[in-house]
């Protein structure tokens, strides 16, 4: 079994993609969840647990980055 090596700078391209990629997610999520506000007159509590949860991936995976750079 052969483990695959990633070094520091591909880690955190990695996980900056991850990041990138989470915050957008969480962005179309909150404006998806304001157009079903508008259209329906009510919150759409599903669109806001999505978009707390993408946004705080994405600060979770920054800070793995931030980690790994620093300590490489």
């Amino acid at each position: 079994m052969t483990v695959l090596s990633i070094d520091a700078p591909h880690w955190a391209i990695l996980l900056g993609t991850l990041t990138l990629t989470c915050w957008i997610a969480a962005g179309l999520a909150a404006v998806l969840g304001t157009a079903e506000e508008i259209r329906h007159g009510q919150a759409g509590r599903f669109a806001g647990y999505m978009t707390t949860g993408l946004a705080g991936a994405g600060v979770g995976s920054a800070l793995m980055m931030i980690t790994i750079l620093v300590s490489a």
